[in-house]
């Protein structure tokens, strides 16, 4: 099920949703994740198991200002 919210408006993506958003590299963000430079989350899904890892906005906008030139 797709959600009918614009990408640009809402409050946490999927990494690759997040690198679309914010025009980077899905590689450069998952690196990122990975080193622990930016905090993501693992939901559970409908069946109870770990979905994929989100980003919220707030983390995107403080990894920007922090690590991005």
């Amino acid at each position: 099920m797709s959600s009918k919210t614009p990408l640009c408006e809402r409050l946490a993506w999927t990494l690759p949703q997040a690198a679309e958003v914010y025009g980077l590299s899905y590689e450069g963000l998952l690196e990122a994740a990975n080193d622990g430079r930016l905090i993501t989350t693992r939901p559970r899904s409908r069946r109870g198991a770990l979905s994929w890892r989100h980003v919220t906005r707030r983390e995107m906008d403080h990894y920007m200002e922090t690590y991005e030139i």
